[in-house]
C-alpha cells in the first residue's frame, strides 16, 4: 500500500480510537462496537490481512483458550464456566488497541477500477 495512503488511513485509526472513548464514556456500547469494526477492516486493509488469516488467528486464540481452560479445570479451576460461541470471539484490550468484537463474516472484497 503506498505510503501516503497507509499514513492517511492510520491517522483515521487513530481518530477511531479517540471516538470510541468518547461513545464509551457516554456509553454507547453498541456504538463502539460498530466503530471497534471499522478500525479493524482498516487495520487488516493497511497490513493486507485476508479474512481467512484472521479466521486462522481466532481460531488459534480459541484452541489456545480452550487448552487453558481445560488446565485449569485440572488443576481444580475456578467453576465460572464461561464459553465462546463458535461464530464470535472477544480478543483481550491491549494498548495499541481496544477490545474488538468479531461477529459473523465480512462482505467479500470488491474488485478495485482501472
Amino acid at each position: 500500500m503506498p505510503m501516503d495512503r497507509t499514513e492517511r488511513l492510520n491517522g483515521i485509526v487513530a481518530a477511531l480510537n479517540d471516538y470510541i472513548e468518547v461513545v464509551r464514556a457516554y456509553d454507547l456500547d453498541e456504538t463502539a462496537g460498530l466503530l471497534r469494526m471499522a478500525k479493524l477492516d482498516l487495520q487488516m486493509r493497511i497490513h493486507d490481512i485476508s479474512d481467512e488469516e484472521l479466521q486462522a488467528l481466532c481460531e488459534a486464540l480459541e484452541r489456545g483458550q480452550a487448552a487453558s481452560g481445560a488446565a485449569a479445570a485440572g488443576r481444580g479451576g475456578n467453576d465460572i464456566g464461561l464459553a465462546h460461541s463458535h461464530a464470535s470471539l472477544v480478543l483481550p484490550a491491549t494498548p495499541a488497541s481496544d477490545r474488538i468484537l468479531l461477529d459473523g463474516t465480512r462482505p467479500p472484497k470488491r474488485c478495485k477500477r482501472m
